[in-house]
C-alpha cells in the first residue's frame, strides 16, 4: 500500500484426519519421551494419590479489552478463582476418563461432544478472559499469531462443527495408533477443527494428559504443557499448520519434546519436594507427632485436622498448633482450615523452565 501500510497474511488451516493407525511421532522422539514418562513415573510413586498434585496455574495472558476497569484485587481474586476452576476440571476430566476405562477395558476412552462442551464450560468457569459461558463457538474462528498473521479455520460453526467433533469422537475411540500417537494427533485434530470461542489449546492440553494417564504412560496430570507451550510458541504454531497440511511427523516431534522436556523437568520438581520432605521430617525427629504429620505431606500438598484424625496415631490439633507456631506450616491460602508448607508448595508450584532448586 501507498501510505507503508502493510496487510496481514491470512492462512487458512483445513482439520488434521489422520488413518486410524497414523504415525506422527518419530521413532527416536517416541522413545525418549517414553523414558521420560517412566520416570516420572517412578519418581511420583511416592506421592500417594498423583490427582492430589495437580496444581492450578494462573494465566498469565490478559484480555486487557475485558478487564478495562478492574480492580487489581478483585482481579488477582477471579484470576486464582479461575486457576482452581481449571484444577478441578482437569480433575473430572481424568475422572470420567478412568471411570470409562474401567467399564470399557481396551477402548480408548474419547469425550463425546456434548461431555466435551461441558468439560470446556468447567474449564474456563470464572474466568475474566473469558466472557462466555463456555460451549461450542457460535462464530468462526480467527486467530491472530504474535507476528501478525492472522490464521483462519474454515469450520463453520454449527452443524459442520459438531460433525467435525463428532468424527474426532469416533476416530479417538476406533485409532488403533501407539497411545503416544493418538494423544498427539487426537491434539492436534482438536486444536484444528476449533471449537470453542477460546482455551482451545488448554482443553487439548488437558485431553492430551487425559490420554496418557489412560494409557498408563503418566499417573496423573502432572505435567506442565501450560507453561511449555508459550515459551515455544512459534514452532508449536507452525507444526500445527504443519500437520494441517499432512506433516503430521512434524507436529509429532514438537508434542514428544513437549512430553519429554515437562516430564524431566516435573521429576526434577518431584525428586526436590521428596528430599525437602525428608529433611524437615528429620528435623521433626525429636516430635514423633509431628514428624508423622510432616509424613502425610507425601500424600496431599495440604493438611488438615479432620484429613489427618485417622492417618496418623495421634491427635492431630497439638504437633499441627506447634507446627504452625514455629512457621513449618501456615495457613493454605485458600482453604480455610488447612495448612501447607509453604517452602514445599512453592517447589511445587516451580513453573516449567525454572529450577525447583531455586525455589527451596
Amino acid at each position: 500500500m501507498s501510505d507503508g501500510s502493510t496487510t496481514a497474511v491470512v492462512r487458512r488451516v483445513m482439520p488434521v484426519v489422520p488413518p486410524l493407525d497414523a504415525r506422527a511421532i518419530p521413532d527416536a522422539a517416541h522413545r525418549e519421551a517414553l523414558a521420560a514418562l517412566a520416570d516420572l513415573t517412578g519418581a511420583a510413586a511416592r506421592l500417594g494419590d498423583p490427582d492430589l498434585f495437580h496444581r492450578p496455574r494462573l494465566r498469565r495472558l490478559l484480555h486487557r479489552r475485558h478487564l478495562a476497569g478492574t480492580d487489581p484485587e478483585q482481579l488477582a481474586e477471579q484470576l486464582a478463582t479461575a486457576a482452581e476452576s481449571r484444577v478441578a476440571a482437569g480433575l473430572l476430566a481424568v475422572h470420567s476418563v478412568r471411570a470409562e476405562l474401567a467399564e470399557q477395558p481396551g477402548r480408548r476412552p474419547c469425550f463425546t461432544p456434548d461431555a466435551l462442551a461441558d468439560l470446556h464450560a468447567a474449564l474456563v468457569a470464572g474466568d475474566p478472559n473469558i466472557p462466555s459461558p463456555g460451549g461450542f463457538r457460535r462464530s468462526k474462528a480467527r486467530v491472530t499469531w504474535p507476528d501478525g498473521r492472522v490464521v483462519i479455520v474454515p469450520v463453520a460453526p454449527g452443524a459442520e462443527l459438531r460433525t467435525h467433533v463428532e468424527r474426532w469422537n469416533a476416530w479417538g475411540t476406533a485409532t488403533v495408533s501407539a497411545p503416544l500417537d493418538a494423544a498427539a494427533l487426537a491434539m492436534a485434530q482438536l486444536l484444528t477443527i476449533h471449537p470453542f470461542p477460546d482455551a482451545n489449546g488448554r482443553m487439548a492440553r488437558l485431553l492430551g494428559q487425559c490420554d496418557l494417564v489412560a494409557a498408563g504412560l503418566l499417573p496423573g496430570l502432572l505435567l506442565d504443557l501450560d507453561g511449555w507451550v508459550p515459551a515455544h510458541r512459534i514452532e508449536h504454531d507452525e507444526a500445527l499448520v504443519a500437520a494441517s497440511d499432512g506433516e503430521l511427523s512434524r507436529w509429532g516431534e514438537v508434542f514428544a519434546r513437549a512430553v519429554t522436556e515437562t516430564a524431566r523437568h516435573r521429576t526434577a520438581t518431584v525428586r526436590h519436594y521428596g528430599a525437602l520432605l525428608d529433611e524437615a521430617i528429620g528435623r521433626a525427629a525429636g516430635d514423633p507427632a509431628a514428624a508423622a504429620v510432616l509424613a502425610q505431606l507425601a500424600a496431599t500438598p495440604a493438611v488438615s485436622a479432620g484429613w489427618l484424625r485417622e492417618r496418623i496415631p495421634y491427635d492431630p490439633h497439638p504437633p499441627l498448633a506447634r507446627l504452625e507456631r514455629s512457621g513449618v506450616l501456615a495457613a493454605h491460602p485458600r482453604l480455610p482450615g488447612a495448612l501447607v508448607h509453604p517452602q514445599l508448595l512453592a517447589v511445587l508450584d516451580t513453573p516449567f523452565g525454572e529450577s525447583p532448586d531455586s525455589r527451596s
